[in-house]
């Protein structure tokens, strides 16, 4: 639910945004061409045509280049949007009756300010001012635009607010991210202690069956066969605290080779087979889609054998063009439920990290048995 309205958010901005630009750009065109001074081949015409071409390839060119922090064009970006402006008051040092070009000026001081540190973008935004305020006054009759002057300091205002948030809204998210792996370790934690109170529990039991038979001259056989699956949990044990643990240092293997050697560990744990199947274009995932993706079916399978002994367990991974699904089913047990003490990080714990990575699980009965279905975006 969180990620379609997310998604119905950013369709309807994209909407609004769409429209105005349309609009703004009609207002525009219309106000030019109505001018004292239109845009023509020759003359002044001339030299407000190629300002204008000039003005709105600057603009578009920075807008669309180095918005990210690391991006190399980062200063090319900052070069085109401050040439926007230096060609928006040259413009209005030609037309000083015309103000419409000012509309790129205020879109590139807009995003200067997301660019530049922020007493630089206020130092820009304040020397444009200064320059409209003193072509106003040698140029216009009535002197310096007032309106003008207090509409870029509503958008240097607006900017600079706006910035801020952005600021805060990152810093939010990293602090999300912190938290959540915090979250993650404790959860690892509170595993590593289930499957060895698990684990070792259960060898005990196994064992001490076999120290009762050997002791009371009782078939071998038998005593055998619980000193075999006392080593195979003690295996499997091990297996999965390993897994904690190379989680826990961030060591994620590739999600479909994590998935089959978790069909195998199930396999040896409970002698029930775990048909796992792949398709589509494997290819490399984000660490958190990965980690999704691994814990999940690490946590689907370990509920199927907490649950559901003696069922057997399908897993499919499906690359997809835009994201990645996990789907983990089990046949019903067929044999009776003994509940284990500890409690593990269950459903709520995968939905949470699906949501964190703006995915979705979806659980619930499936025949005779359950269904885990994970769908994370790449």
């Amino acid at each position: 639910m969180k990620c379609r309205t997310s998604l119905i958010e950013r369709y309807a901005m994209a909407v609004i945004v769409t429209v105005l630009l349309g609009w703004a750009v009609v207002a525009y065109v219309r106000a030019l061409l109505d001018s004292e001074d239109p845009p023509a081949l020759h003359g002044l015409g001339l030299a407000i045509t190629v300002l204008n071409v000039v003005m709105i390839a600057f603009l578009v060119g920075g807008m669309r280049v180095g918005r990210k922090k690391e991006s190399r064009w980062r200063t090319a970006s900052i070069v085109l949007l401050v040439g926007a402006v230096t060609v928006s008051v040259a413009f209005y040092g030609i037309d000083p009756d015309f103000g419409g070009g000012f509309v790129v000026a205020m879109i590139a001081l807009w995003a200067l300010f997301f660019r530049l540190p922020l007493l630089w973008g206020i130092a820009a935004s304040g020397m444009t001012v200064l320059a409209v305020s003193v072509l106003g006054e040698l140029f216009r009759d009535d002197g310096a635009d007032l309106g003008l002057l207090i509409a870029f300091m509503g958008v240097t205002l607006g900017a600079a607010a706006s910035r801020q948030g952005t600021v805060a809204q990152e810093a939010t998210r990293r602090a999300e991210a912190a938290n959540a792996v915090l979250a993650e370790r404790s959860h690892i934690a509170r595993e590593i202690h289930d499957i060895l109170a698990h684990s070792l529990s259960a060898q005990i039991v196994h064992l001490e069956g076999a120290r009762l038979l050997l002791s009371r001259d009782g078939d071998r056989v038998q005593a055998l066969d619980r000193v075999e699956r006392a080593r195979n949990l003690a295996r499997s044990g091990l297996d999965e605290t390993r897994r904690a643990l190379a989680t826990l240092r961030g060591e994620i293997p590739e999600p479909k080779d994590a998935i089959a050697e978790l069909a195998e560990e199930f396999y040896a744990s409970t002698g029930r087979p775990c048909d796992v199947q792949v398709t589509g274009a494997p290819r490399e995932l984000s660490p958190q889609a990965g980690l999704a993706v691994v814990r999940t079916a690490q946590e689907a399978l370990t509920n199927v054998r907490k649950h559901a002994p003696g069922a057997r367990a399908h897993v499919v991974l499906r690359y997809l063009n835009d994201g990645v699904e996990l789907e983990v089913t089990d046949t019903g047990a067929t044999e009776p439920v003994v509940e284990m003490g500890g409690g593990g990080y269950g459903l709520v714990g995968m939905r949470e990290r699906a949501e964190l990575i703006d995915g979705t699980l979806v659980t619930g009965p499936d025949g005779k048995g359950f269904q885990v279905s994970l769908k994370v975006p790449v």
